[in-house]
């Protein structure tokens, strides 16, 4: 088995302030920041990292945030689309973590086996008050869904391997790809939300633990040094600009 190519999707845009997105800020100047996922083609296998926000949640984020911006195209399922995929045909979902703009789209795959971190999933259901709004229940409380709970780093298959990145959540996780020709890549989720997260080593604003979460942003690095590979932020709007658009893939 062997990584074939890595496909980043659009899944629209939302406005969050710098507070929520640097610890320790209280500007509440806000900014456009992208939704992204990511699939990653196997010999054998289809896997898909993130699944944006639910089409359900659209009205009411386009409604409250003047940032806001989905179009018909943003649908993950449009994106899907795009690579001649369908949900039926996605393996594994890895969810970084089971915030609203991560896991809203896992009521889709019904057929696939949903990869989360066991802490991160218990957590989700019995969040903290200060946490309880970034969880939506009926994202992940999904009867008849095969879940696959980790814990800790995990090898997926060969070439694609989890990092267990708590800090952001009691149990976000990354995604490391070996790309043939490109090199590592790791899908940093919102361990890193912006480049200067990793630059300046910054927390991110939403933060369950901040000591965690600083550590996580280290080991990232660490395995960036030592494997010669890059991070992607998950909501850097410069960096987005930068990135290869599906179809185009990363080989």
């Amino acid at each position: 088995m062997a990584v074939q190519g890595l496909y980043a999707l659009q899944n629209g845009f939302m406005g969050a302030q710098r507070s929520l997105l640097f610890y320790g800020e209280y500007s509440e100047a806000r900014t456009q920041i992208p939704v992204t996922c990511y699939v990653v083609r196997t010999s054998d296998a289809i896997i898909l990292f993130d699944t944006g926000v639910a089409p359900r949640a659209v009205p009411g984020l386009m409604r409250n945030d003047p940032f806001a911006r989905f179009t018909d195209e943003d649908l993950l399922v449009h994106r899907l689309d795009g690579l001649d995929l369908s949900p039926s045909r996605v393996d594994l979902v890895v969810l970084s973590h089971l915030h609203y703009d991560h896991a809203g789209g896992a009521a889709l795959f019904s057929e696939s086996e949903l990869v989360v971190q066991k802490d991160e999933y218990a957590y989700a259901h019995y969040p903290a008050p200060f946490f309880a709004p970034f969880y939506y229940r009926k994202n992940f409380d999904l009867p008849g869904s095969r879940w696959r709970l980790l814990d800790g780093d995990t090898e997926l298959v060969p070439g694609v391997t989890v990092l267990r990145t708590d800090g952001h959540t009691p149990g976000h996780q990354s995604l490391l790809v070996e790309l043939p020709e490109s090199g590592p890549v790791v899908l940093a989720g919102d361990s890193c939300y912006w480049q200067e997260h990793i630059d300046q080593e910054r927390v991110p604003g939403v933060v369950w633990d901040p000591t965690r979460a600083l550590h996580s942003i280290k080991k990232l690095k660490t395995i960036a040094r030592l494997t010669g590979g890059k991070i992607f932020p998950s909501h850097d709007p410069v960096f987005w600009q930068t990135v290869k658009q599906a179809p185009e893939a990363y080989r």
